[in-house]
């Protein structure tokens, strides 16, 4: 064994070496480097207390400076350093003194005053350069010891927070991806956080250590230390929870006032109020204690045993005032019992709202006001003779008395004197109606009501020591059992003890959690009702305040009270009374609590005092779910907040709902995470401050998750007619406004339901990160009252449908022939995981209603995998909609194909062992017994062949088959069924994808086939999950699916065309996209009104070097302060871009122009980056970016293009392209990827485009080569149109290249000798035959010269020359493009053109289907020919004026039958020339069917019209023999 050193070496160390030695341990392990398990938590705590000491330590400073001093001695002042000496050296004398701070301040002015008296720049910055490390450390000492012990602990936690905080949104990997891009250049940067991040469970263990210690021993806190803590509470992830919890706590215990204090003031208020000879009662006084904010029963008991006798009186009746606040107190009598002990009674009504009370008109209320007289006597005066006389006491009048003891046994000594306070009381009347009063749990008592027992006895007493609560409960449960007929006797209603603790002050551990638990007197409650067993419900609670906590109407559930820090919270854990020997799968948080206050009067302060109490309390309730969240081994769900403002507040309820709105709105994640779905708010409110006051009942659920529904009502007496009796008046719900919610018209004590079936689902949906199913519907409706809201700001629109009117649905069900019906069911009646329903919106842009088809997985249902039967909805639903030409919305979040085992066969399969004794030597087959055999045979549930094997008959599996239907291949050929019928969708129809959790196999493919996907962040779309391929690849690969299949791949690569943060937002999308397409297959597309005026000129202009494309759609904000908006060239606020992160260097998308809604290709004209992240299954592989240029297509981005003109001319879109092309990238990579393919793809797409498509190119802009070549409009003459700006180019080659190719050096030669003087002349000169060699040379050096000098310049000459060749106005003049445009007035020149070329479209397709054979150029003619005929020659020219030709067309196609217009009236003519001439051609060319026609014809025409044919034929008769 080696001798320990390290000990003795540490030791013998410094002071200040070990603090740095252990402070330098701490950061480690916040840097991530820890010890493992078990060393890490013993060495924790070692180094913690270590660290804690040495900085308590006062010496610590000292030997730091010594340290320094001697470092730094000579090379300072001998004056100076002999000054910090002498300081030093008095501190060290004073060291122990209590009182004796670290004298930095002196020592920083020791060192001030000599620089001062440097004149020298240079001998300052020496001087300073030397002190600078004792100017540090006195910084650091700054506020002394504990400020220094602060700032350390403060750092650590701040380098905690620093790594925690990257780590908080969203999944790791999305975190990790955040990270990587914010440090681009540091990639050590991330790897540290990750690194540090990885321990963050040990990271926890210290923080929490650090917080106690300093939070601990010192409650108060500095704002620097409140601002970490309350950043420390914000984090959300659960690795953090116990961190944020820790800090949650300490932030609540320092906003509470110490106990001393507390009693101090409550003490002189007792003693303010008695005059000095303990005689005079002062009323006002004790008031305050009565309706005071603060609580003051946990100090209230103490007084109950004050040494002056008085007082002891005041505080019971105080007591008593405070408990019974809410209700009416007739009187309050103070006596003696013979050995002195003070007894307090009382009478007093139940409130209207008490759940025990029968609303019977109360005779003589008498109101008492407190009977100590002038002399502190006491007056014994009987209760009012009127009360005691009559004989009838009516059912909401109790009376009660409060005594307390020193001690139990005290108690037990004097309860028959006690009890004598109730002998004299009126005997109960048998004038009580039917049965009595309802009681708190619904089980009516069955005595008869002459025995209701009205009486309520508080005891309190003192314990010695702590004895445990059940102790307690069980001494009083024996002596009450004891007493059972004297109580009886005494008609007792209730018996509570109060158990003040004794000693109050006791030594406070530093632990954080002891200066919780407070000492708040224990109450133990026992019944009559129940036999004087202990009502465990109201354990430490004061029976008075409980029926304010309505906890009558949690009898649903079985409670357990659940301590809290929070003494006005009170906390139960519910959970749901089920059948005896069912499973309780309901468990739920109730928080409650009583906001106190004295009546409020002006308006907006008891508004603000409301909104500010709520809010905090608000607060206060989600910390003590945090804490029994964390504690607790049940899951909960529904959790449920009560609060119940006791004061009236003056004020108008429908404030109230905004404001808790956007309460919610800031904590809506947190109280989500809590699953706080229900919070119910009681107040009393006065519409004015003399009003009448109403109580109002405020609602909140939020169950689906997204949406908040309010709902307000007002309590109202019902008086129901017919039975006369305490029943029959009771308090409902009645809704307040216009709204009713779904407690109209319920009883006020109505119980809370627990969970049904839809909200576990809903909860085991939501767990999983999606929405259930079944909410969905109302999902659509929330968005498209969103929609409604969002669109008025661009667009003039009709009245916002009610919301009951803006959706309306059925669902699609499976019949048993396996057809479709629709059926309206209850939400969760599917017995399959897929769900449909056909929908109808009332939507912007078609106020009157568009359909829809929705289907959905049910993730709830098998993990959303894909059987038979899911196959075939899926596929009829899916019909429906291609039947019905109407778009088809598939929400996904699935596992993929059902995979299943015969269960049947799992249980009774044998083994044919090749030796029984020994398995590892194999074994033959799978057998059944021939009984078993007989058992599934009829099933066919397998195939077997017989035989006979070790002396028995066996039947020999072969095949299993399964009763059940979808264990394996069925689902796969399933699959491809829906595979290809959402194929053919995609061609029909719209089709559109929302995914939502995950979509896997199938799924996945489903998604991609439908095209249009929006993703949902923390979904992923994979084929194969992560767990599965590492074990393919025998290593941990990949740590979760998302990183196959997360936004940050699909969205990336395409296949994903837009991204949102939560379901609602998915949604929402959708109805946007929907928003731009024609409700089905055949109709045009929805022009909506929009604000943006058409004839308004374009603000923003491209320019020649590079700018975001974006800009040009859209506009921007404006450059100069003047402007607030450069306009674009679409309507603002209506490109919505799609693909964004892929082939960034063209960007799409979808826009409205004047409300028509257009798709848009545009081109990126700056370099952009392409990310290629690494593949994890491979070691060598790296992320890698590449630059693309702008304006060049890629492999990528042609096919971005492709797939957008693809999907738009599905969609029945228009398309406008902004193209800014100089061709194709040709490289060899490039080509290596299929450049060529994918630019074919466009040349398809465009062909195939069913609606116009108008390329322009902009200004500055061009057009060359291989680019022009797939998009010229020849491609599909019948719908494309070009146009190009003024200052726009299009040719071939770039004219620098066409320069290098065409107009070669020797060319700019000639031009030189043709258009240069001074190169003419030299030439002229040396043409000249008679030159001597020398001036020859000279003048061709001249030559040479001036020919280099020119060059450049020519060079520029016949760039522009050849420039001049690719000018708009040499396209128009060879008719390649249509015409000429200015950029600033486009936007009005496209509107009318595509409306013309829509309005046409709808009259071509209307003459198509009269004539199928004529060509388009027919067409066009005739529409040309016919605008002549109706609007007179004198206007033909009129028909290139496209606002003019779309008047037309409209009045055209407007016209009612009355007045049949032109165009009308020529389409029937060609359909009816058109169908004789097709007759006559089958007649012509079967000659054979000729006559069997005619008769056939004739059968079916009327009588006249037979004659008429008969005639004809005669004349032909006639004409002929003739």
């Amino acid at each position: 064994m080696l001798p320990s050193t390290q000990t003795v070496a540490l030791r013998g160390e410094k002071l200040h070496r070990v603090f740095h030695s252990t402070l330098d341990h701490l950061v480690h392990i916040m840097n991530g480097y820890c010890l493992p398990e078990p060393f890490f938590s013993a060495k924790l705590k070692e180094w913690v207390e270590r660290l804690m000491k040495t900085m308590r330590d006062p010496s610590l400073p000292l030997l730091e400076l010594q340290d320094i001093m001697t470092s730094v001695s000579g090379r300072i002042p001998p004056a100076v350093e002999k000054a910090i000496k002498k300081e030093m050296a008095q501190y060290a004398s004073n060291i122990t003194s209590v009182l004796c701070q670290f004298p930095s301040q002196q020592i920083a002015n020791i060192l001030d005053s000599h620089a001062a008296t440097l004149n020298k720049k240079s001998e300052r910055e020496v001087f300073f350069m030397n002190t600078q490390s004792i100017v540090q450390l006195v910084q650091k000492y700054r506020s002394g010891i504990r400020g220094h012990m602060k700032a350390v602990v403060m750092d650590l936690l701040r380098q905690y927070l620093k790594v925690e905080i990257q780590f908080q949104n969203g999944h790791y990997d999305k975190c990790v991806f955040a990270l990587r891009e914010e440090n681009k250049g540091d990639m050590v940067n991330v790897v540290n956080y990750i690194f540090s991040h990885a321990k963050v469970t040990k990271k926890n263990l210290l923080v929490t250590m650090l917080i106690d210690q300093l939070c601990g021993r010192d409650p108060t806190l500095t704002d620097e230390l409140m601002t970490i803590l309350t950043e420390l509470t914000q984090l959300s992830k659960t690795t953090n929870a116990k961190v944020a919890l820790r800090a949650r706590q300490v932030l609540i215990a320092s906003h509470l006032p110490s106990y001393e204090l507390r009693h101090n003031q409550v003490e002189s208020i007792f003693l303010s109020a008695i005059d000095m000879y303990g005689h005079q009662f002062c009323i006002e006084n004790l008031q305050k204690l009565i309706l005071s904010e603060t609580s003051i029963f946990d100090v209230l008991p103490n007084f109950f045993y004050h040494s002056n006798q008085v007082v002891r009186m005041a505080a019971l009746e105080v007591y008593v005032r405070r408990a019974y606040i809410a209700y009416e107190l007739n009187s309050v009598q103070h006596r003696q019992l013979k050995d002195n002990t003070c007894v307090v009674e009382f009478q007093f009504m139940l409130p209207t709202s008490h759940p025990n009370r029968g609303n019977i008109p109360t005779l003589n209320r008498m109101s008492f006001s407190s009977n100590l007289n002038h002399y502190g006597m006491m007056h014994v005066a009987s209760v009012s003779d009127v009360l005691l006389d009559t004989s009838f006491t009516p059912p909401c009048q109790r009376m009660g008395a409060m005594v307390s003891f020193r001690s139990f046994q005290e108690f037990t000594r004097n309860i028959n004197d006690v009890l004598s306070c109730f002998s004299d009381s009126p005997p109960p009347s048998p004038m009580f109606p039917d049965g009595g009063t309802p009681v708190l749990y619904g089980e009516e008592d069955n005595k008869s009501v002459q025995e209701e027992p009205i009486h309520i006895l508080n005891i309190a007493i003192k314990t010695d020591s702590d004895i445990e609560d059940d102790s307690l409960a069980a001494m009083f449960r024996e002596f009450t059992q004891s007493k059972k007929s004297l109580l009886f006797e005494h008609s007792i209603r209730r018996l509570t003890f109060l158990v003040a603790q004794k000693d109050f002050r006791k030594q406070v551990n530093c632990e954080v959690d002891q200066r919780f638990h407070r000492e708040f007197p224990k109450f133990f409650t026992f019944r009559a009702r129940d036999k004087f067993e202990e009502d465990r419900i109201y354990r430490h609670l004061e029976p008075a305040l409980a029926f304010q906590l309505e906890l009558n109407r949690m009898r649903n559930f079985a409670l357990t009270a659940i301590p809290c820090a929070n003494h006005k919270m009170h906390l139960y854990l519910g959970a749901a009374r089920v059948e005896v020997g069912a499973e309780v799968t309901d468990y739920r948080f109730f928080v409650r609590a009583i906001i106190r206050h004295s009546d409020l009067v002006t308006k907006e302060a008891s508004f603000e005092y409301l909104h500010n109490e709520a809010e905090r309390l608000l607060l206060e309730a989600m910390d003590e779910l945090e804490v029994a969240f964390n504690n607790t081994t049940v899951r909960t769900d529904c959790n449920h907040i009560f609060l119940n403002f006791v004061p009236t507040v003056i004020m108008d309820p429908s404030k109230i709902e905004e404001s808790v709105r956007s309460m919610v709105m800031r904590y809506g994640s947190r109280l989500w995470k809590l699953r706080v779905l229900q919070a119910e708010l009681k107040i009393n409110i006065r519409l004015t401050p003399t009003g009448k006051q109403i109580p109002i009942r405020l609602f909140l659920t939020n169950e689906s998750g997204y949406y908040l529904d309010i709902s307000l009502y007002k309590e109202v007496t019902d008086s129901r007619t017919g039975q006369v009796g305490p029943k029959d008046r009771q308090i409902m719900f009645q809704a307040y406004g216009d709204k009713q919610g779904p407690l109209h018209g319920m009883l006020i004590n109505t119980p809370y339901v627990t969970k049904d079936l839809l909200q576990s689902k809903r909860f085991q949906a939501q767990s999983l990160g999606t929405t259930y199913v079944y909410d969905f519907p109302e999902m659509f409706r929330q968005a498209l009252k969103k929609l409604w809201h969002s669109s008025q700001a661009y667009a003039h629109l009709p009245e916002c449908p009610p919301p009951s009117e803006l959706l309306t649905f059925t669902e699609l069900v499976l019949d048993a022939q396996g057809q479709l019906v629709q059926m309206n069911r209850l939400p969760g009646g599917n017995e399959i995981g897929m769900v449909a329903w056909r929908m109808t919106l009332r939507t912007t842009e078609y106020p009157a209603g568009r359909e829809i088809i929705v289907i959905s997985n049910d993730i709830t249902h098998k993990i959303g995998s894909f059987g038979p039967q899911e196959d075939v909805l899926f596929l009829r639903a899916s019909e429906m909609a291609r039947e019905s030409g109407i778009p088809r919305i598939y929400i996904a979040a699935n596992s993929g194909a059902r995979i299943g085992l015969a269960e049947e066969i799992r249980h009774m399969f044998h083994v044919a062992w090749q030796d029984p004794a020994d398995p590892y030597k194999g074994f033959k087959y799978l057998y059944l017994t021939p009984q078993d055999y007989k058992k599934v045979s009829a099933l066919n549930s397998v195939h077997c062949e017989h035989v006979e094997d070790e002396g028995e008959s066996r039947y020999k599996i072969t095949d299993i088959i399964g009763k059940e239907e979808g264990l394996g291949v069925e689902n796969l050929r399933g699959s491809g069924m829906i595979a290809g019928e959402s194929s053919l969708a995609y061609e029909e129809i719209i089709t559109m994808n929302l995914v939502t959790c995950r979509a896997i196999g199938i799924g996945a493919y489903l998604v991609r086939l439908g095209q249009r996907t929006i993703q949902v962040d923390n979904s992923h779309i994979i084929l194969t999950g992560a767990g599965a391929l590492n074990k393919v690849l025998g290593r941990e690969v990949y740590t979760s699916n998302n990183q196959l299949g997360g936004i940050q791949i699909m969205h990336n690569n395409g296949v994903t065309h837009s991204t949102v943060c939560d379901d609602f937002e998915g949604v929402f999308n959708l109805l946007q996209w929907l928003s731009y397409m024609p409700k089905c297959k055949s109709s045009p597309v929805p022009i909506i009104s929009a604000k943006d005026p058409i004839d308004r000129l374009i603000e923003f202009v491209p320019t020649k070097t590079p700018y975001d494309p974006r800009w040009m759609l859209t506009g921007r904000p404006s450059q100069t302060p003047k402007g607030s908006w450069q306009s674009g060239f679409f309507d603002q606020g209506s490109f919505m871009e799609i693909m964004q992160p892929w082939a960034q260097s063209v960007v799409v998308g979808r826009a409205r122009l004047g409300g028509i809604p257009t798709g848009v290709v545009a081109v990126e004209t700056r370099t952009v980056e392409l990310s290629i992240p690494a593949d994890p299954a491979n070691l060598d592989s790296e992320a890698k970016i590449i630059q693309q240029a702008g304006q060049v297509w890629f492999p990528d981005s042609a096919f971005k293009t492709a797939q957008a003109i693809k999907d738009l001319n599905r969609e029945g879109l228009p398309l406008i392209v902004f193209s800014n092309w100089r061709g194709f990238s040709g490289g060899m990579k490039d080509m290596y990827d299929q450049v060529l393919k994918f630019g074919a793809y466009i040349v398809d797409g465009l062909r195939e485009y069913k609606q116009p498509v108008l390329v322009y190119i902009p200004p500055q802009a061009e057009l060359r080569g291989g680019s022009w070549v797939v998009i010229d409009p020849t491609i599909n003459p019948r719908h494309m149109e070009m146009y190009a700006d003024r200052d726009s180019r299009g040719g071939v080659l770039e004219p620098e290249g066409t320069v290098e190719i065409k107009f070669r050096r020797k060319d700019l030669v000639k031009t030189m000798r043709r258009v240069d003087p001074v190169y003419m002349g030299l030439a002229e000169r040396l043409g000249t035959p008679e030159l001597s060699p020398t001036d020859r040379k000279e003048l061709e050096t001249k030559l040479k010269e001036r020919e280099e000098f020119l060059l450049p310049i020519y060079h520029q000459v016949a760039v522009q020359f050849a420039d001049l060749h690719d000018t708009p106005g040499r396209m128009q003049e060879k008719g390649v493009i249509t015409d000429i445009l200015e950029w600033r007035t486009s936007r009005q020149f496209f509107y009318w053109r595509l409306r013309r070329l829509l309005l046409e479209d709808t009259v071509k397709r209307k003459i198509q289907a009269a004539n199928s054979e004529l060509t388009d150029g027919q067409i066009e003619a005739m529409l040309r020919r016919w605008f002549v005929e109706a609007e007179g020659t004198v206007k033909a020219y009129l028909w290139d004026n496209n606002e003019e030709v779309v008047g037309w067309l409209e009045r055209q196609l407007a016209e009612e039958e009355g007045a049949r217009s032109v165009v009308d009236e020529n389409i029937k003519y060609i359909r009816r020339d058109h169908l004789l001439k097709q007759i006559r051609s089958l007649v012509q060319a079967n000659p054979e069917v000729a006559m069997d026609s005619i008769v056939h014809m004739t059968q079916h025409i009327s009588a006249t019209q037979r004659a008429e044919v008969v005639r004809i034929l005669s004349t032909m008769e006639t004409s002929t023999s003739s």
